[in-house]
């Protein structure tokens, strides 16, 4: 778990880089996240520590995948939000879940899919918002 202070400065600049210079996010010192602003979580904490889960590594060794960083493919993230979204001012608390990991076949060969959450807590403890991620171990050559 890691304190994540939403910064104003930070808001305007993600909206920026992203295409979401509206007014309400650069003229706001208090302005709610553009939605994918969670994802900036990568610059506060080292997620996916799942993704080296025992669980994970057994389904890649059942399925003959190195858990490999290298063998791994970005499929999916959704945001959730359980009330209104994080504003600037605001310090949320970060954690990591594995949600499942399962072993599918396809044409080219197996994959591991693994579904992770992040949530994000307000100081109440209570769950403001989460991104799911689901990821992929593949086998060289087949992404």
């Amino acid at each position: 778990m890691v304190k994540f202070p939403i910064e104003w400065g930070k808001v305007r600049e993600y909206a920026t880089a992203t295409g979401a210079n509206r007014p309400a996010y650069l003229d706001n010192p208090t302005s709610v996240i553009p939605p994918t602003f969670l994802a900036t979580v990568v610059y506060w904490e080292a997620i996916g520590n799942t993704l080296r889960s025992p669980e994970v590594a057994e389904a890649c060794a059942t399925a003959g995948i190195p858990s490999d960083i290298t063998n791994l493919m970005s499929l999916e993230q959704e945001y959730v939000f359980h009330g209104p979204p994080p504003q600037a001012g605001d310090t949320v608390c970060t954690a990591e879940r594995l949600h499942d990991v399962r072993i599918k076949h396809g044409r080219s060969g197996p994959m591991v899919i693994v579904r992770f959450v992040v949530s994000f807590s307000g100081d109440d403890g209570k769950v403001r918002a989460e991104c799911w991620y689901t990821s992929a171990y593949v086998q060289k050559g087949t992404s």
